[in-house]
């Protein structure tokens, strides 16, 4: 019997209307989305009960609640990263008749959207349909490297059943998909290059969570509650100068910006308006190149302004369900 390989693995998405309804198969209308790992599994809790009996043995076996959560990591691919960025962030506003501008930003009022996700095992014909998955958060890096750049999505849901057969035998695929290079990535303060800066990274934290709370009647969620946004991260670069020092120091939130380019009319920026640095000094730590780290967070935004947007061009005209 051949084992299960990873590379045999296929994530299929769709959007899911409502909660606890799984979006049943149907050919052509999920998405075939490229993934480096995926641990988004479930989890059930098993204890002890604790009653008196006696004796030395222990108490009777307890099935508790049952969860589903964890992360999936994604290739930056230019047109494929649309379909996560409009989970996380609701539909964006787009522009443009080929190529497209789509902006996506964190609302003041976000809505939950939820999706229904099939891991297709081909090599071994094992299936799962996963339901009521909602981003819980996202993470990347930027670093100069020679590899593809990577999304991590964080994820919570309600339930994970075997299915007799792959929810989409001819799933739909972002193709062309380019994905920019680590190489291919930049960072700007006030819209102009840092000197020095080796590495910056963003966490945002949309709040989400599964209501293991209130009484449904089953071991899964009751729902997804919504939460409130958190954005934070990091900045390391070569000591050249005292520019971040000086921010830190002097408290000055400014405009930080993450973009990866293949070219003019493909892009994928990360803009957070105002961010604020932690005070750190400059650490002296051997005789090699001196570097400092500094976390930033971003604050409450301005009347008007946006927490974070992401905008990304390229050539899906849209992000709109399949149907």
């Amino acid at each position: 019997m051949p084992n299960a390989r990873g590379n045999e693995a296929r994530l299929l998405a769709r959007r899911q209307p409502a909660f606890g309804t799984a979006e049943s198969a149907a050919d052509g209308l999920f998405h075939s989305l490229p993934f480096y790992r995926y641990n988004v599994v479930p989890s059930g809790e098993l204890a002890n009960d604790d009653a008196n009996y006696g004796d030395a043995f222990p108490g009777e076996l307890v099935a508790g609640l049952r969860n589903l959560g964890g992360a999936v990591e994604v290739p930056l691919g230019l047109n494929s990263i649309g379909w996560h960025l409009a989970q996380l962030f609701g539909d964006p506003d787009t522009t443009g008749t080929g190529p497209y501008t789509h902006v996506f930003a964190a609302a003041a009022q976000p809505a939950i959207r939820l999706a229904t996700h099939g891991i297709s095992h081909m090599g071994v014909a094992s299936h799962f349909t996963q339901d009521s998955l909602a981003m819980t958060g996202m993470e990347i890096q930027a670093q100069k490297n020679g590899q593809r750049q990577r999304v991590t999505f964080n994820l919570a849901g309600r339930e994970e059943v075997k299915a007799p057969a792959t929810l989409d035998a001819t799933p739909v695929l972002y193709s062309p998909d380019p994905v920019p290079v680590g190489f291919q990535g930049a960072v700007l303060m006030e819209g102009a290059a840092v000197a020095g800066i080796t590495q910056a990274g963003l966490t945002l934290n949309s709040g989400v969570e599964a209501d293991q709370t209130t009484l449904n009647g089953l071991a899964t969620a009751a729902d997804m509650d919504p939460g409130f946004w958190d954005l934070s991260g990091q900045i390391t670069a070569r000591f050249r100068g005292p520019t971040l020092y000086d921010r830190a120091s002097d408290g000055t939130s400014f405009a930080l910006q993450l973009t990866w380019t293949v070219g003019a009319a493909l892009e994928l920026a990360i803009t957070v308006p105002a961010v604020g640095l932690e005070r750190t000094g400059v650490p002296v730590e051997g005789r090699d190149i001196i570097t400092s780290s500094f976390n930033w967070r971003a604050g409450r935004p301005a009347p008007g302004a946006d927490l974070v947007t992401v905008t990304l061009k390229n050539d899906t005209p849209d992000y709109a369900p399949l149907v």
